[in-house]
């Protein structure tokens, strides 16, 4: 079976559709979860905050950020080699 150029046009594209839009939709995801926990954690206004409560807030907020992170550089990774992989394949 002989693929058309339009074929050909669409399969192509709509790969690298898919991936792009999974690879922004994992980064969405966590980027909500944390305003999420930006959210919750945030520390009240008071005169008052313990070292304790200060310091938990603080390792949170450094998770979530190295968890989008790590979603951002990995999801690169993953998706430049296979947009790759679809235009070699795709011809």
């Amino acid at each position: 079976m002989t693929l058309t150029k339009k074929t050909k046009f669409i399969l192509r594209w709509g790969g690298i559709m898919i991936l792009s839009i999974s690879y922004f939709l994992s980064l969405i995801i966590a980027s909500i979860s944390y305003s999420d926990i930006y959210e919750n954690l945030t520390l009240q206004q008071s005169d008052f905050v313990p070292l304790t409560e200060y310091w938990a807030t603080i390792e949170y907020m450094i998770e979530y950020i190295n968890l989008i992170l790590d979603i951002a550089f990995l999801g690169f990774i993953i998706c430049v080699p296979l947009i790759l992989i679809i235009f070699k394949k795709v011809r």
